[in-house]
């Protein structure tokens, strides 16, 4: 077989496998047991960021969600951040988001959150990047009962990167409540898949995910579709 038909194989092979791993992350999220209450939402986000020097990036991101069955809008939320590039294999950044967004009586009110992440990659073949991400947050409820709430997220992402433009990948995102009144727990289980295509100096991305109450039995599984575009100015 020619160098350039095998080649081609293996991208077809390679690129087969990374469709059955999102598959199999959607058959996990559809077989959890159906809960009595669902929603489906809509998540936009739009962001810039902009490297100063050769290590440090700005950004800045615009959310707009919305929830009840895309029906209101929930949340409205502007996040500046900075990241340092500390090694070829690692990033720490920060962030502050500003969260105007619907408390549990469906009233918008006025919340702060702050963020310290640090991401891991490691490329293991050719073409797949694997990613591991800590982020701890500090949230600011002026107008709840528990004023700060503290969390921890951990988060691996794979993605394929052999099919330029397009780069599909899946993750699984862990939420863990920190001394909110309640012993440490799970709170919930983020799984996304989704591709993201290069546009040059952008990006577009697309993705579904499902959120999955683990403490709460009454709060209701989430399904998520997202869409976001970023450019480097």
């Amino acid at each position: 077989m020619p160098r350039s038909a095998t080649a081609l194989h293996l991208r077809r092979r390679r690129a087969a496998s990374v469709i059955a791993a999102l598959a199999a992350a959607l058959v996990l999220a559809a077989a959890r047991p159906a809960r009595a209450q669902s929603d489906s939402q809509l998540w936009l986000e739009a962001g810039v960021s902009h490297d100063v020097g050769a290590r440090v990036t700005l950004t800045f991101d615009q959310h707009l969600r919305f929830d009840e069955d895309v029906g209101r809008v929930a949340a409205i939320m502007p996040e500046p951040g900075v990241g340092v590039r500390a090694a070829r294999w690692l990033r720490l950044g920060t962030s502050y988001r500003m969260q105007y967004e619907r408390n549990g009586n469906g009233d918008f009110e006025l919340r702060h959150r702050f963020h310290l992440i640090a991401r891991a990659r490691v490329e293991p073949r050719r073409a797949v990047r694997v990613e591991y991400r800590l982020q701890l947050q500090e949230q600011v409820r002026p107008d709840a009962n528990d004023t700060y709430r503290h969390s921890v997220r951990n988060r691996v992402a794979v993605e394929y990167r052999g099919l330029r433009p397009w780069r599909p990948g899946a993750s699984i995102e862990l939420h863990h409540d920190l001394d909110n009144g309640d012993t440490v727990h799970l709170d919930k289980v983020w799984l996304t898949v989704g591709v993201a295509r290069d546009l040059g100096a952008s990006e577009v991305e697309l993705s579904y995910r499902a959120e999955l109450p683990q403490f709460d039995p009454d709060a209701p599984t989430v399904h998520i579709l997202g869409l976001g575009y970023h450019v480097d100015l």
